[in-house]
């Protein structure tokens, strides 16, 4: 399940990378910059404003995306990427 979660997040990237004519990021040809990028990416999200939506959100609603972030979390580590010095969210 973890690489679906992670290629969720990739997904949403490409999506608001295509915008911005950025290049796509392959979930099977990942560099390191990319892992970092995608690291923030989960890092942002798991901020409680951001994790609980403002408060808009039930704690089980929360938990769900706090186990997907986290899944994708365990994936990226799998994949042999560590979790960089500037994330404060991620517990490594």
């Amino acid at each position: 399940m973890s690489k679906a979660q992670l290629q969720t997040i990739i997904d949403h990237k490409n999506l608001w990378g295509s915008f911005k004519k950025e290049q796509p990021i392959n979930i099977n040809t990942l560099t390191t910059e990319q892992a970092n990028d995608l690291y923030e990416t989960i890092d942002c999200g798991l901020s409680p404003e951001n994790l609980h939506c403002d408060g808009e959100i039930s704690r089980t609603q929360a938990m769900k995306k706090y186990r997907a972030y986290m899944g994708a979390v365990k994936e990226l580590q799998k994949m042999g990427f560590a979790v960089p010095d500037t994330c404060y969210e991620i517990e490594a």
